[in-house]
């Protein structure tokens, strides 16, 4: 996995069409709360938080794209049926190739980014750190 320096950095090694997807997707997310903040962990990903982890960029293959996590996608509804576990048991994705792509799921991704706000301030005692340990215990 690579390392960067900071979020200019992380943006500045990514392909322009990767990074115009991202950079639009970040700006749609950081204004979709009061309370959403951004945070660059680990030396490579975003991840962007609103009382409890929200979501982050996952993996970004060029041909494939990038695939926006959602750290509690398994409580979430998918109703807009965008969501993709890929086995994974708490984490769901979104996954688009390019800006075109992701603006034609705009409206539904944005929902989803809600439910999960949403979740976060109804059930402030599900953290992902909760559920993370519960798992574990198990």
């Amino acid at each position: 996995m690579p390392y960067y320096e900071d979020i200019d950095d992380f943006f500045a090694h990514q392909t322009p069409e990767i990074r115009h997807l991202l950079q639009y997707v970040r700006q749609l997310i950081l204004v979709s709360h009061p309370k959403m903040r951004e945070r660059f962990m680990y030396n490579s990903i975003p991840f962007f938080l609103c009382l409890d982890y929200v979501c982050y960029f996952g993996k970004i293959q060029k041909t494939k794209g990038v695939e926006i996590c959602f750290a509690k996608g398994f409580l979430l509804s998918n109703e807009q049926g965008l969501l993709d576990a890929k086995g994974r048991k708490i984490i769901s994705g979104i996954t688009v190739r390019n800006l075109q792509e992701f603006k034609e799921i705009e409206d539904d991704f944005l929902e989803v980014l809600q439910e999960a706000i949403l979740l976060n301030e109804t059930h402030p005692e599900k953290t992902f750190a909760k559920i993370i340990f519960e798992r574990r215990k198990k």
